[in-house]
This record gives C-alpha cells, structure tokens and sequence, in this order.
C-alpha cells in the first residue's frame, strides 16, 4: 500500500540575530538602489578648547589656545546590490503549488545566503559584493570607496581581551552603537564568558551595549579570506549598518519550461544591498570556556 503524500507541517522558523534582524532598513523612494548606493560618510574625531580668558587659581593664565582644525573626515562611500536565489524543479501538473513552493524555498536560505555575502563579498563565486567584512584590500570606484580594508587589532586572543580590544577601537572610531559580527560558532564562547545577554528589545549585545550580529551564513574566515585554525574564529566591528532589499520576483512560467524534459525552473529570488558606517576592524580570538 502506498504512503499518503502530505503537505510538510513543520513551520519553518529563522534563527534570531541574523544580519537583517539587526542593520537599519529605511525606507526608499523607488527601486534605484538596486543600481548601487552612495552616500557622503562622516566619521568625527572631535577635540576640545578652552576659553582665552581662562584663569587658574595659583598658576595664572593658561596660554592661548590653539587655533581650531578640522576634525570630521569625509568621503564618498558606495555599495553594490547581490540577489538571492532559490532555484527547483517541478512538472506542469505541480504548477499551481509551484510559486509558493519557490517562496518558502526562499525563505529557508535567504538569511543563509545574505550573511554569507556580505561577510565574503562574493556572489555567484565572483568577489562584487561591496562592502563586506573579510576585506585587505581597498576598492575605489572613482573618488567613490566601495571597500576599506578590516584592520585585525588582536590576533589568537581570548574572547575577552579580543572583544575588550575591539570595541575600544570601535569607540575611537565610530563614537557610538555598533555591530559585531560573529559566526554561530562563536555564541557558546561568548555566552560562557557572560559576553553577550539580551537586552529589554530583546536584541543580543554586548556589555558595552553593541549589538551582536550571530550569523548562520558567516563563515568566520580572516581578513585575507583564510579560514581559520581549529578552535579559533575571527570576529568583526562596523559602524551601524543599513540595508535595503526588493519584493520577492518570481520567474514567469513561458520564460521557465524546458521542452526537451517538459519540466518548469522554478526561481524565487530578491535583491539586497548592504552598507556601514565608517569603521571596519577585525579580531582573531581563542574559541573555549573560561579556565578560572
């Protein structure tokens, strides 16, 4: 006797603290982002003064103040859109279900597929996803940076002193509420160390109040692409984030039956792009529970 088919009951459900959980998403005026985004970046360093009249019990007047400079660097920066596609293949007699089932297709490996790019700058096995984590090299697109390089500030530290390390160089450079990114690998470490809780949002952080991107898709490869050794991971910091992405687009069922097998390719696929502020830094550290 045959088994009965059934529509699969299970619902599936996207692990928290990825990437789009995490990044701004403003809204646009239309689909022109999907050419590419620049925007004019400004990372202040900031300094302080003191008033010329100034005067000092027991020492006198302080010298004149130095003259005032500046001290907000600027520059164009850019970003580069990718898409996600979940592909499969159904006879006509299916077609009906064939839509939703590209959808939920979709679904399953669009977080996956995301974080992944974004981290490794590559899309369709060629390197065109601009910015992204795991960078040494810059990329110019006229006076426009697509791509600035993640300069390491501690190599095989353990996750305390590492994370210590760059979120102090996250606050020299960015000021304010950043994103460290990490590789799912990685959460065990930090939660033994007490280096990651939930906040009242509900959002994972860290004590200093930065926001933990977990990514499923982030594959925890160095600077120069190399995976790292056993037991160990690099982890990143940015400025915060932001992204865009489209509807989901389905293919059209003329532009999708192959004839010679009477069989339909099926896609669902949506475009993204990803951008941050100012600062990209990197940290190699030691995976393990404390030892004291």
């Amino acid at each position: 006797m045959a088994r009965q088919l059934i529509d699969l009951p299970a619902v599936f459900t996207p692990l928290p603290h990825g990437l789009w959980d995490t990044i701004q998403t403003p809204g646009t005026d239309g689909p022109h982002w999907q050419n590419g985004v620049t925007w004019i970046e400004r990372c202040p360093t900031g300094d302080t003064t003191y008033d010329e009249c100034l005067s000092v019990t027991g020492t006198g007047a302080p010298p004149e103040p130095p003259a005032k400079t500046p001290n907000v660097t600027q520059e164009s920066r850019g970003a580069t859109p990718f898409t996600v596609v979940a592909e499969f293949q159904c006879t006509p007699i299916g077609l009906g279900d064939a839509q939703s089932i590209a959808q939920d297709a979709l679904d399953r490996v669009e977080q996956h597929q995301l974080e992944n790019a974004f981290w490794t700058g590559v899309a369709a096995d060629q390197a065109v996803v601009f910015p992204h984590l795991a960078a040494d090299t810059e990329v110019l697109d006229g006076e426009v940076v697509l791509q600035t390089t993640a300069s390491p500030v501690v190599t095989g530290a353990d996750v305390a002193a590492a994370l210590g390390a760059l979120e102090q160089e996250l606050a020299n450079c960015y000021k304010g509420q950043g994103l460290i990114h990490v590789p799912r690998t990685a959460l065990p470490t930090l939660a033994a160390w007490k280096l990651a809780r939930l906040d009242d949002g509900g959002r994972l952080v860290t004590p200093n109040g930065n926001l933990i991107v977990a990514g499923g898709g982030y594959p925890g490869t160095g600077p120069d692409g190399a995976a790292p050794a056993d037991g160990t991971t690099w982890i990143y910091a940015t400025g915060a984030a932001f992204g865009y992405r489209s509807n989901v687009y389905f293919t059209q069922v003329r532009d999708s039956l192959n004839r010679a097998t009477n069989t339909l390719r099926m896609q669902a696929e949506r475009t993204y792009l990803i951008g941050f502020e100012c600062c990209l830094l990197a940290a190699h550290i030691v995976l393990g529970v404390p030892t004291e």
